[in-house]
């Protein structure tokens, strides 16, 4: 190009010479002509690489403009393809945190059933340490009363030699008590050379005489065992005195003691065995991790039916929903998470309760109502955790 501009520039400048000298001959016109007819070659040849620069420089543009278009389009494929995946682990995460939520529960849960149990075993041994004492303290009791009555009882018998008499060599042996003098006839019996008396006729209704001779009966204890008679002959020691022992009357026989008729009645009916609240509660929330929703729903309505002014109740209330959630029941999960919301606004499970909730209303279909509780959940309590995932759905709150 710098060479075409000195070629102009000098023909330019011969032409002005030559008209300015006039004697400009027909060889050096000749001369201008070629150098004319060069540079219109030169020119003509600058245009067409060019315009072949151009084409190239367009083609060239419009090869790199569709490969950046297609790398864009790759790019957002890609990007979409993450976005879903994204999502994908996003639930999968919140499915685990769920169950490592509940297993974290159940570990404390069984923590404070341990702490429990020991607090009651030791209670036990306390227990079972002042019966210990209160049952030494009997033992040394009884055995001052046992002593004691030894000391009266010796007190109160008389001496052996006194009660059966003592035969002295030469001297005649002292009447035993109850016994007849020596010389006098027994009672009932007439001296001799008399005619015995006429037997008497007992009074109505009371016992009939005992025969002479016999030994006097007693009344049996029931439950008592037989007394033991002694032979014939032998004489029996004199008892010593002491108190009465009543005779046992039979129970009255005979038409006016009959015992009134027996009623048969059917028997109460047995309540149902209820597990103690923290194997319960513990129960249920195992029987949600394995996935038996059924059993868990069961287990957390017993456990609030049961006891429901403990402090798990809340908890049994949200898990009961988030088993009617996995079950796809979002209707009733919006329920039961709603009592949650509405009965333990306090609680820790709130916030989890809302999100649940928002989540289960978009499921449904409405998703005004779901992105309503969730922007709730985002003003209220927007430090946690649920609250940073409820903002990355790109909700428009008021």
């Amino acid at each position: 190009m710098n060479g075409i501009r000195r070629n102009l520039w000098s023909l330019a400048v011969f032409s002005l010479a030559t008209m300015l000298g006039g004697c400009a001959g027909n060889e050096e016109m000749e001369a201008m002509r070629r150098d004319v007819a060069n540079l219109r070659r030169d020119m003509a040849g600058l245009t067409k690489a060019s315009e072949s620069n151009r084409s190239f420089t367009d083609e060239r543009l419009g090869r790199v403009e569709r490969e950046i278009k297609g790398r864009v389009e790759e790019t957002l494929k890609e990007g979409e393809g993450s976005r879903v995946a994204l999502n994908q682990r996003v639930d999968e995460l919140s499915t685990e945190t769920r169950f490592v939520q509940g297993k974290l529960e159940e570990n404390a849960s069984v923590l404070r059933d341990l702490q429990g149990r020991t607090d009651d075993t030791a209670q036990q041994s306390r227990q079972v340490g002042a019966k210990v004492g209160g049952l030494e303290q009997q033992v040394k009791q009884l055995d001052q009363q046992v002593r004691m009555l030894g000391q009266q009882m010796r007190a109160v018998s008389p001496p052996v030699g006194q009660t059966l008499g003592t035969v002295v060599p030469g001297q005649p042996a002292a009447a035993l008590p109850g016994a007849a003098a020596p010389g006098v006839p027994p009672a009932g019996v007439p001296p001799s050379g008399q005619p015995p008396l006429p037997p008497t006729q007992p009074p109505a209704g009371a016992p009939a005489p005992i025969p002479s001779g016999s030994p006097p009966a007693t009344a049996a204890l029931p439950g008592a065992a037989a007394p033991v008679m002694p032979p014939a002959g032998v004489p029996t020691p004199a008892q010593p005195a002491g108190p009465a022992i009543p005779a046992v009357q039979p129970p009255a026989t005979g038409p006016s003691a009959a015992a009134p008729p027996m009623v048969a009645t059917a028997p109460p009916p047995r309540p149902q065995p209820v597990l103690p609240p923290e194997e319960l509660y513990k129960t249920a929330l195992s029987d949600y991790t394995k996935g038996d929703y059924d059993l868990a729903i069961e287990g957390f309505r017993t456990y609030i039916r049961a006891y429901p002014r403990t402090s798990l109740v809340a908890n049994a209330q949200y898990w009961l929903g988030e088993s009617y959630y996995s079950q796809k029941n979002y209707a009733q999960a919006i329920e039961e998470f709603n009592i949650v919301i509405r009965d333990y606004p306090d609680n820790p499970k709130v916030p989890s309760a809302l999100f649940k909730q928002g989540d289960a209303y978009v499921q449904v279909g409405d998703t005004k109502q779901g992105t309503a509780v969730l922007c709730e959940l985002i003003a209220k309590h927007a430090k946690t955790r649920e609250a940073r995932l409820a903002k990355e759905r790109n909700l428009r709150c008021k």
